[in-house]
Order: C-alpha cells, then sequence, then structure tokens
C-alpha cells in the first residue's frame, strides 16, 4: 500500500520537506508519485549512524525535554491534542530533525575543542617538565654548535700545514689528520650544550 509524502512524514513524524529531501537524495524511492512505506523504513535504516540512537519510530515521535535552568519551573511537552490547536509549536514538538542537527553539531564542535585544549595543557606540561623544548631554541642551539664543528675544522690546515709538510711518510700523514679531525669532533661532544 502506498502512501503520500505528507502522510510518510507524518506517520514516521518526520517533516514533509525531510521526506522530500530523503527523495531527492534517492534514498527513499516514488512509485507513482506515492511512498512504499516498507521500501523508505528499510531504506532509511540502511542509512542511519549506528552510533545514534533512533528517536523516531512507528506513528509517535520521541520528544526530548528542553533542561531548563532550575530557577525557571521545568515545562513539559504539550499533548498532541494542545499542539493541534498551537500553530506556533516550541522547538521540543518540532519533528524531523535532520542527523545533522544543531545539537548534535555543537556536541561534536565542544568535543572537538576540549579535545584541541586537552593536547595544549598535555604540551604545556611537558615543557614545564623540559621533556618539549621549543624548536627556535633547538634551531639556535643545532646553529651555534654547527659552528664550532665548521671553525675545529677549518683551523686543521693552518695548524697542521707544517707538520705534515715535513713528513715523508704517507701513513704518518693519514694518522696525524685522523687524530686532529677525531679530536675537533670529540671535543664537540663533550661540550655542554648551552643557550
Amino acid at each position: 500500500m502506498f502512501i503520500s509524502q505528507s502522510e510518510y512524514a507524518r506517520k514516521r513524524g518526520f517533516s514533509r520537506q525531510y521526506v522530500n529531501k530523503l527523495v531527492k537524495k534517492g534514498v527513499v524511492r516514488l512509485i507513482d508519485g506515492k511512498v512504499d512505506p516498507a521500501q523508505a523504513d528499510k531504506a532509511l535504516e540502511s542509512v542511519r549512524e549506528p552510533a545514534r540512537p533512533q528517536r523516531r519510530g512507528g506513528d509517535e515521535v520521541i520528544r526530548q525535554p528542553i533542561q531548563q535552568p532550575e530557577h525557571q519551573p521545568k515545562q513539559t511537552a504539550p499533548s498532541k491534542s494542545s499542539t493541534a490547536s498551537n500553530p506556533d509549536p516550541s522547538p521540543v514538538d518540532l519533528p524531523g530533525k535532520m542527523p545533522g542537527d544543531l545539537p548534535t553539531m555543537l556536541l561534536r564542535a565542544r568535543i572537538k575543542t576540549e579535545l584541541k585544549r586537552g593536547n595544549l595543557l598535555d604540551i604545556d606540561e611537558k615543557v614545564k617538565n623540559k621533556q618539549y623544548v621549543a624548536a627556535d631554541e633547538i634551531k639556535v642551539v643545532a646553529f651555534n654548535r654547527g659552528r664550532v664543528v665548521r671553525d675545529r675544522i677549518m683551523n686543521l690546515p693552518d695548524r697542521l700545514a707544517a707538520t705534515l709538510a715535513a713528513q715523508n711518510d704517507l701513513d704518518t700523514v693519514r694518522e696525524i689528520l685522523a687524530k686532529e679531525l677525531r679530536i675537533a669532533l670529540e671535543g664537540l661532544a663533550d661540550d655542554p650544550i648551552s643557550d
């Protein structure tokens, strides 16, 4: 038995616009301009996010109460008879919220913000405990250490030229060069890292 889009929307607790949107997306198929409720229900179930609880079902709309501040008296959702007579229903009465409704989007944004805040607090704690160091400090230290290595190696020819010129044996020259290079590099390793 096929029914109109409006009837299906009423039956499921959706808005007519939401059903029309489902038709345009191809989730719900029309046959002669009518909705097959069995096919539409199966299609909706297959595209529903499994982690999200089903809020609507059958012929009844499940309404979530709005939490009010403690100083104001709580209001309950009006019955169907009072909703029909009330031309301006409250947000509690509006069925057919889409899967990306505002409260869900706000909750996701808040979770994302809290995760970022937690990561920043974790990084701050590690910086205070000297587990993390600022990248700019590392760049300065690396530049200074590189300059020391460069200067020590660049001084070798001036210091060793006369000594190496006096040597006739190739192995002796090689030993002298290796010894001086090792001293220059080991001296670098012994230097404490300073700012």
